[in-house]
């Protein structure tokens, strides 16, 4: 078995098999708790979104351990040189979703609501498309991890897809950052606002890398067939 998705296929019930797929579910349930943490927020509840911060923290946590002991598992057993680099590709580009979520929550706590009262509409929108962008993620796995992979092709293209919208999203945004009613803002808290839409994006940014890492993994697969 040479390709990545050989593997897979090969070995459903796999140790390594169960914890890829419980770290893509871990990995969207960090993002989902971001939009909570943003939705209180936004609604004034500062305390609220602090705490939910801190759950997108312990899940982000969470998503680390279970990478380490995965890239751990890979030095045991017999894995092809080929699958054992592919997997640890695949573990590392998964994890970057949920540390851009935790990035964008850590950001997000140290701002007050009116900090982002005129883009509040524009960052739900984002949110929302990131969110959507990293449910097909999950859900592509796990169709990728079954070897069953005649639609995954679609639900990557839909990523893409979702990831330009997210992009679009982005510029709308900043546009607004030149207005002048943000001139009186300190720069700390320009910096922070900007460096908090950047982490949005780069969710997304890291949804499709992952996804475009799993249309690797089928071409390598097809070619050898």
């Amino acid at each position: 078995m040479g390709t990545l998705l050989e593997w897979f296929r090969g070995r459903r019930e796999a140790k390594i098999i169960r914890r890829i797929k419980e770290d893509g579910k871990k990995v969207y349930e960090c993002v989902v708790q971001f939009k909570e943490a943003l939705n209180l927020f936004l609604n004034d509840d500062l305390k609220g979104a602090q705490s939910a911060g801190k759950k997108v923290n312990k899940i982000e946590n969470e998503c680390d351990n279970l990478r380490r002991e995965l890239l751990a598992e890979l030095t045991k057993g017999e894995l092809a040189p080929q699958v054992r680099n592919d997997l640890a590709h695949l573990i590392n580009r998964l994890d970057q979703v949920a540390n851009s979520a935790n990035a964008a929550a850590r950001r997000l706590v140290i701002l007050k609501p009116e900090h982002v009262k005129s883009i509040a509409d524009d960052l739900l929108e984002m949110v929302d498309k990131t969110i959507e962008g990293a449910e097909i993620l999950r859900d592509t796995i796990e169709i990728e991890i079954e070897g069953k992979t005649e639609h995954v092709d679609a639900s990557i293209s839909k990523i893409n897809y979702l990831e330009h919208v997210v992009d679009q999203i982005h510029y709308r945004i900043l546009q607004k950052l030149i207005e002048p009613e943000y001139k009186d803002f300190s720069p700390f808290v320009a910096l922070t606002v900007y460096q908090l839409i950047g982490s949005i994006e780069q969710i997304s940014d890291s949804c499709e890398n992952t996804a475009d890492f799993v249309k690797i993994i089928n071409l390598q697969a097809v070619r050898r067939s």
